[in-house]
């Protein structure tokens, strides 16, 4: 059975708390309506306004050398790519347009913008004074003194002169036939995605660099010291564990950067968006450096007899606003009656059941639901502060 809206039961109020009123007057109302025991789409799923309208982010981020990187795809010229960093910040750190230090760290970048782009992107990113190859922006220029190289981040100059000149302070360089400044207003550093010009590459190869005017408008790369502090939780379901009928998806996430998304996979198929947001006391006195972490917390109730009894992956994916990712899982275990629901209507008698208990279980034997016989087996769960179904076993009809 494929984990859908239509069996696979969420809701949740406008601030990411259980509302189980609301809960179980719907899944009546449902049950009473269809006669059948799944849940129709129009009431699986209960949202706040807009979480199922996100769309693929516009922008990408990798990481090297503790290092984070955020590849911008709306094109601008230099001035303003580099007006636009200084507006962007991981955490702390105030991003810049890229530095690069190391052969290590062109590969890196060249390798993540080139996995990046489509096609259609590199058309977008073509400089004129560049042989109309497809470029990126750095984070160097000589705009304040000809031939003087600098790094846009703290100053440090890295080139002295022309394509004849020298490296400064044993700094990284890998300039093509460059720099030339052949329009006289070619003072700022691209890296190229191909050679050009193209195909004789006999002024600069893919990822060598190259000086081009200012007013370009190229796609560009930008520069954060440090990596983000996106951590998260899975709670519940617990991992290992065994549930069945009306549960709980509920753990936390905290970042510097505000979440913007929290998104449930259960085997491999995207579910839903749970509101974040929650109280959480314990997860703030643990994270206190990271600002509104004590209202960290996201919860959604779960119909787990919505899915096939058996084995289960759960996956949560959060992202924040700055874009970063984090994914965290568990494997989890359903059991269930025949139907997915028990509704008032339908038969339950335990007057003939045997019940013993034994530390924190509690079994019933021969337990009349509907039209079958159950053997059941219920254990404490802390997290949950009650009793949950933990086996489920229909018995031989004779």
């Amino acid at each position: 059975m494929a984990p859908t809206g239509a069996n696979f039961f969420a809701l949740f109020s406008s601030h990411g708390a259980l509302d189980m009123t609301q809960l179980t007057r719907t899944l009546a109302h449902s049950a009473g309506e269809t006669g059948k025991t799944t849940f129709t789409a129009s009431v699986a799923v209960f949202l706040l306004s807009g979480l199922l309208s996100g769309v693929a982010l516009a922008d990408t981020i990798f990481k090297h050398g503790g290092h984070t990187y955020k590849i911008v795809t709306e094109p601008a010229s230099w001035t303003d790519a580099s007006e636009r960093a200084g507006g962007m910040t991981l955490g702390s750190n105030v991003g810049y347009l890229a530095r690069i230090d190391s052969a290590r760290e062109n590969a890196a970048i060249l390798d993540a913008v080139m996995n990046h782009l489509s096609e259609e992107q590199l058309e977008q990113t073509l400089a004129e004074d560049g042989s109309d190859a497809p470029f990126i922006w750095l984070g160097g220029s000589d705009a304040e003194a000809e031939g003087v190289w600098i790094w846009s981040n703290n100053g440090d100059q890295f080139w002295s002169g022309d394509f004849n000149g020298s490296g400064v302070a044993d700094r990284y360089t890998n300039w093509g036939v460059q720099p030339d400044s052949a329009t006289g207003e070619e003072d700022a550093l691209a890296m190229g995605l191909r050679d050009w010009p193209e195909p004789f590459f006999d002024l600069g190869s893919t990822g060598q660099w190259n000086d081009l005017d200012v007013s370009t408008t190229l796609i560009y790369v930008v520069e954060f010291d440090g990596t983000s502090d996106l951590r998260v939780a899975i709670e519940e379901p617990s991992a290992g564990g065994m549930h069945s009928g009306i549960g709980m998806i509920r753990g936390w996430a905290v970042s510097s950067d505000p979440i913007e998304r929290v998104e449930v996979f259960v085997d491999g198929e995207y579910l839903f968006d749970i509101p974040h947001g929650g109280k959480r006391r314990d997860v703030g006195s643990i994270f206190e450096e990271i600002p509104n972490s004590d209202q960290s917390g996201y919860a959604s109730a779960v119909n787990f007899s919505g899915l096939d009894k058996g084995d289960h992956d759960l996956l949560i994916r959060v992202t924040d606003s700055f874009g970063s990712v984090v994914e965290r899982s568990v494997e989890f275990g359903v059991t269930r009656f025949e139907k997915s629901y028990i509704s008032a209507d339908d038969y339950v008698e335990l007057g003939w059941a045997g019940i013993t208990a034994l530390g924190r279980g509690i079994n019933i034997r021969g337990a009349l639901i509907g039209e079958q016989t159950y053997d059941i087996t219920l254990e404490w769960r802390s997290k949950s502060q009650r009793f949950e179904i933990t086996s489920i076993t229909p018995q031989q009809q004779p």
